[in-house]
């Protein structure tokens, strides 16, 4: 049987050849003030991450990464150490999506894929005995001659109960699956052909905005008449990530984050429906590939953006207040970045940490120390160890 015909058969589970450090986490040199540790070693690249809720049983995140051998892996943390759960739904690198919950027959959250060969599969999370659980994965649909770089999940269509799940093709075709039937069918439709190749998407409130390598910034809304695309930016340059900065009020402006491919990261904040204010607030290496928004210092006043790529190199761009925008770099990887994300991962600060993956096949947390930003905590001298140590694996 090919990868293919397994994954139908949900007869692809687990996967040991990716695991996390055996001993715990490995202990990286970081910059800045920070503190970088590999998580997982994949062998091959990681293209894609989110660090999301999936397992209900497990109360910290997960961080789920999708590699070049069409690997999924959910990583779940304890203590410092680290389990890996793996799924090979394809033999070809696979876009990955935040978890959803689009399939009402499967319980709980489900992660969409897409990736090189055309194929779209649903993964979810199987309980077995003691608590423990593995990951299952099963194709719902495929588009000969196509490749998915993109893929969105979440509630996309507000006029229709539930979430749905949209892949993204190489040629600017948009999919959208639904289920169907009392198995695991899924209905595969085009609903939309964009002029480009779209890299990357998010959700915000009742649209999505999709970035392009034909340099568009699109944001596409679904009604009841069909799926509505306008064109926000046009750019002379490829477009790669976006990703949204968090709000701390009701009233605080939308504000974006989208790079170019030439090594321009762009702040556009919306001041008014349909309008956008862009600024140019970085220049870098050629190639970022990852950018993540969130609070990375002690004052939350202080706007700060992370960008990882080809420079190999994770920076942090901030500014307080009106004041210029600076740079720093956090963490230096031996190979290029592909991508990145924030989440809240360590409990012991009041920041959020960054997930980097790229070439080398490492999965790095970056996270303040302990105590950073938590004004009047008594922190304990020796709760962390020094670089090229590693934690102790605790079970």
């Amino acid at each position: 049987m090919n990868l293919r015909t397994l994954a139908v058969l949900g007869l692809l589970t687990a996967v040991p050849s990716a695991q996390p450090p055996t001993e715990g986490e490995v202990v990286l040199p970081a910059r800045g003030g920070w503190n970088a540790f590999s998580v997982l070693e994949a062998g091959c690249g990681v293209w894609y991450a989110q660090v999301a809720d999936l397992v209900p049983a497990l109360a910290p995140p997960e961080v789920i990464v999708a590699d070049d051998q069409g690997r999924v892996h959910v990583l779940t943390v304890y203590s410092g150490a680290w389990t890996a759960r793996s799924v090979q739904p394809d033999g070809q690198w696979l876009a990955l999506a935040p978890p959803a919950d689009v399939d009402p027959r499967v319980p709980g959250a489900e992660v969409y894929v897409a990736g090189k060969a055309g194929n779209v599969h649903r993964i979810w999370v199987a309980p077995l005995p003691y608590g423990k659980f593995e990951l299952r994965s099963v194709e719902i649909g495929h588009a000969a001659g196509e490749e998915f770089h993109a893929i969105l999940a979440g509630d996309l269509v507000p006029h229709r109960p539930g979430d749905e799940v949209w892949a993204f093709a190489i040629s600017g075709r948009v999919f959208e699956l639904v289920p169907h039937g009392d198995d695991a069918g899924f209905t595969m439709t085009e609903i939309a052909r964009l002029p480009g190749r779209v890299r990357d998407a998010l959700l915000l409130g009742d649209r999505v905005l999709a970035v392009s390598r034909s340099g568009h910034l699109h944001e596409l809304r679904a009604t009841e008449a069909g799926l509505t695309d306008t064109v926000i930016l046009h750019e002379a340059s490829g477009l790669g990530r976006i990703t949204r900065r968090p709000r701390t009020a009701p009233q605080q402006p939308e504000v974006v984050y989208v790079t170019r491919d030439d090594g321009v990261l762009l702040r556009l904040e919306e001041v008014g429906a349909g309008e956008w204010r862009r600024e140019v607030v970085f220049v870098g290496s050629q190639g970022p590939r990852g950018v993540a928004a969130g609070r990375f210092h002690a004052d939350p006043a202080v706007e700060s953006v992370a960008v990882y790529g080809y420079g190999k190199r994770v920076q942090l761009v901030s500014r307080a207040g009106s004041a210029p925008w600076k740079v720093e770099t956090i963490y230096a990887g031996p190979d290029q970045g592909h991508w990145l994300v924030a989440g809240e991962l360590d409990g012991r600060n009041a920041t959020d940490e960054l997930i980097a993956a790229g070439f080398d096949g490492r999965v790095v947390l970056l996270a303040r120390p302990a105590g950073y930003g938590l004004h009047g905590v008594a922190v304990d001298d020796g709760a962390e160890p020094a670089p090229g140590t590693r934690r102790p694996r605790v079970r």
